[in-house]
């Protein structure tokens, strides 16, 4: 059985694809943010389209109002008929971030998750990106977070690279240190 992760790849792709298509995956990103994020607001709304108890006429029906209302176009009203069509509209979230991440890469952009112990500034914030992006040679988008268990420090996770400079895991190795004997 394929994982949802998988699917989700598969969709967004399929997405990226037809926009680049059709001249803009960035343009479907942002239609795609906009079903996403009334999803997110609306408890009734997530309810009947990620739902498969509801009758798939009935979700049909509501996708195709609320693509109207919105104002959508053809190919990601097609698309969300698509996933409703085949129970897969559970994927919607992670068909989003998969397919924001497909645009980025594209613009040569790449994610990043920034995690401190406290809020940081703006300023604070660019020498990060800044610093990263130097590192792995890329524009960079960052998530920033705030974690208080970190007691102080910062997280980074760029793909695959991590960079933990957090108290916490200082604290975690010098622990492990002591318990070697090797202080």
């Amino acid at each position: 059985m394929i994982g949802s992760g998988v699917l989700a790849r598969r969709y967004a792709k399929a997405l990226f694809d037809l926009g680049r298509e059709i001249g803009s995956p960035s343009a479907l990103l942002e239609e795609l943010d906009g079903i996403a994020g009334m999803a997110g607001e609306h408890a009734d709304l997530a309810r009947v389209l990620f739902t498969p108890l509801y009758p798939r006429e009935q979700r049909r029906s509501v996708v195709t109002a609320l693509a109207q209302r919105m104002g959508l176009g053809t190919t990601i009203r097609s698309f969300l008929l698509i996933l409703v069509d085949e129970n897969r509209t559970s994927l919607l979230p992670a068909i989003r971030d998969e397919l924001e991440a497909l645009v980025d890469r594209a613009a040569g952009r790449l994610q990043a998750q920034i995690t401190s112990a406290r809020p940081l500034s703006q300023e604070e914030i660019e020498r990060l990106r800044g610093a990263l992006s130097r590192r792995v040679n890329a524009e960079l988008v960052l998530d920033v977070k705030v974690d208080p268990q970190l007691i102080g420090g910062v997280v980074a996770r760029v793909g695959d690279l991590l960079l933990d400079g957090s108290v916490r895991t200082q604290l975690a190795s010098l622990a492990e240190s002591l318990r070697r004997g090797a202080v």
